[in-house]
């Protein structure tokens, strides 16, 4: 009987070696899995970036174009948002700003202006959309931002 209870014994103490095992191993493999995922994404968001550069050029010019030109721009427009849609599909969104204000979590202040009527950290433009994962509520880019900041002297924040 004591037999028995030690090999019992030595046998479970092996399984729970190998579920250890085999646990750090997928954890291993969910890090690596994620890292390249984010790689990926990555790439596909400066792909957006330069077709959103492709649209803003093709938006000025617009009223001077031929059929094929007007053609091309809206194929242009059609790949930028069968790229959104693929982001959109596995939970990826454009970071919003609807308060107008930057947030170190979410962006990335590329440059400052003073502008003295206006508050320290309202965004004047978005150089670059940064991106979030909602299901994950991380985020994969930060937004490249240009904001207000008027030093030691501007407004307080109530």
């Amino acid at each position: 009987m004591k037999k028995e209870k030690a090999f019992l014994r030595e046998k479970f103490v092996e399984f729970q070696l190998k579920a250890a095992e085999l646990n750090h191993a997928l954890t291993e493999q969910r890090h690596a899995f994620q890292s390249k995922e984010k790689e990926l994404f990555n790439s596909l968001f400066e792909v957006t970036d330069a077709f959103e550069n492709l649209e803003e050029i093709l938006s000025e010019k617009e009223g001077t174009f031929d059929k094929t030109a007007e053609m091309l721009a809206r194929n242009i427009r059609s790949i930028r948002k069968k790229l959104i849609r693929i982001f959109k599909a596995s939970h990826i969104v454009p970071l919003e700003f609807p308060d107008k204000k930057a947030c170190m979590e979410y962006c990335k202040v590329l440059e400052t202006r003073q502008i003295p009527d206006m508050e320290n950290e309202t965004i004047l433009s978005v150089v670059k959309t940064g991106y979030i994962n909602t299901e994950q509520n991380a985020v994969l880019r930060k937004a490249e931002v240009i904001t207000v900041s008027n030093g030691q002297g501007g407004e307080e924040e109530s």
